[in-house]
Order: structure tokens, then C-alpha cells, then sequence
């Protein structure tokens, strides 16, 4: 599944749907099949499982999509009665509207698939946190920057020191 419905960026009002729980790509898919334009960003993830490590795509905003209609004709009723949507955001009455600059912001800090790309301005000696992988939710500091894009991390763990190259997707900066 594409997290874009279209190859081009659309300049129109853009707003946001509440989708049924676990029926975004649903929603999404519907939605697109009805000439509507739509948007919905994920990145990687790895969740533990019965036991297992999955890894695999999830939405930015789980439960919400952008979505963008004719302004001289919006189809709300048709968008809200979408198998897969559960509700539209409103503001007073009418479905409150996004602004594009942060829509397009988005679009573009995404790749082809719509999976969000992780900034590219990692600094050597910054703390940084693995988001996926064996050593997920561990705080390392970037050690060096090849040209091929992998880092290496240097991890504390046990009391010593552990080398570690990644690519720059499996990290990101701690909140």
C-alpha cells in the first residue's frame, strides 16, 4: 500500500479522518478508489509479539488520515459514510481544515511508499535511540557517520562500552 493516492502534491485544503480501529488501510484504499486525494505517513516500527519481535510499517497518526476534496464541491457525506471512516474532525460543523505547508512538509519528508525518511543530520557525539531491532529502546551516542549512510553507536550496556553500526532509519533522536 502506497501512503500516497496520487504522484502529485495537491494544493487544495487538506483535512483529517478518524478511522475505524485497525481499518486505515481500509479507509485508505476506499477513499482513493473514489478519486479522492489521500495521505497517510507511516515509519518503521518493531513490536513484541507473542514472544516475537514484528517488525514492520505503522501509521505516523494511527487512526487519522489527510484526505483532500474539491472546495467548490466537497463530498463530506461521501467521505464520512466511507467503509473504513468513523468520523471526520471538525470544527464547529464543517470538517476543520489542515493547513497544506504541514501536509506538503510531510509528503516531502517522505519516500515513494510514503514511510517517513528520518533526518540525515546526525552530528558525531549526539544521544540518539534504537527504534527497532534487539537493542530497541537502548540510548547510544553516534560514534561516526560513514559516506554509505551506517552509523555507529557506541551503547553502555553491563558497564562496557558496545560498538554497533545501523542504518539511519533504526535510530532517532530521544524525546
Amino acid at each position: 500500500m502506497r501512503a500516497f493516492s496520487s504522484d502529485s502534491f495537491v494544493d487544495a485544503p487538506w483535512h483529517l479522518a478518524v478511522c475505524r480501529p485497525n481499518q486505515g488501510h481500509i479507509a485508505f484504499r476506499n477513499l482513493a478508489k473514489a478519486g479522492f486525494a489521500v495521505f497517510m505517513p507511516r515509519h518503521h516500527t518493531s513490536r513484541r509479539w507473542r514472544g516475537r519481535q514484528i517488525d514492520g510499517l505503522r501509521p505516523v497518526f494511527g487512526g487519522y488520515l489527510f484526505f483532500s476534496t474539491d472546495p467548490a464541491a466537497p463530498r463530506w457525506h461521501e467521505v464520512a459514510t466511507t467503509p473504513g471512516i468513523g468520523s471526520l474532525v471538525k470544527s464547529g460543523n464543517r470538517p476543520a481544515q489542515v493547513p497544506s505547508s504541514i501536509v506538503t512538509g510531510l509528503m516531502m519528508r517522505c519516500d515513494a511508499d510514503g514511510c517517513l525518511m528520518p533526518p540525515d543530520d546526525f552530528q558525531q557525539g549526539e544521544a540518539v535511540r534504537l527504534t527497532s531491532g534487539p537493542f530497541a529502546g537502548f540510548i547510544g551516542t553516534v560514534e561516526k557517520i560513514e559516506p554509505d549512510r551506517r552509523i555507529h553507536l557506541l551503547l553502555e550496556m553491563l558497564g562496557r562500552t558496545t560498538a554497533l553500526t545501523v542504518p539511519p532509519a533504526m535510530i532517532e533522536r530521544p524525546v
